[in-house]
């Protein structure tokens, strides 16, 4: 594995634990779906700008699930309505478009 890939996977897991955190104090607040939703896109997003496109995706189907585990319900139950595939649609075209800007894109 190269020097990069390897820096961009921890970067991955330090996004990931991040929306870990956010989903805590997202939960202990109790404030509801919009700033759930806001959270996760901008803190995916952004990490999304920095990772290449499978670590990007990846991120993205993790705000997603965390979303929708403790925004829309409760427990991390996750849920496939139009409504929850829609923001996964979101979160994932966020990814792709950051990921094609990250320095390390191979796209």
């Amino acid at each position: 594995m190269e020097l990069l890939e390897k820096v961009t996977a921890v970067r991955a897991g330090a996004a990931a634990a991040t929306l870990l955190v956010a989903t805590a104090v997202l939960t202990v607040a109790g404030v509801g779906f919009s700033a759930w939703l806001i959270t996760m896109v901008a803190l995916s997003t952004g990490a999304a700008l920095t990772l290449t496109m499978p670590y990007a995706l990846l991120l993205a189907l993790t705000g997603w699930g965390l979303v929708t585990g403790f925004a829309v319900n409760t427990g991390g139950q996750l849920t496939f309505t139009a409504s929850d595939l829609r923001h996964l649609a979101l979160l994932l075209a966020l990814g792709v478009v950051a990921s094609l800007y990250s320095p390390g894109s191979r796209v």
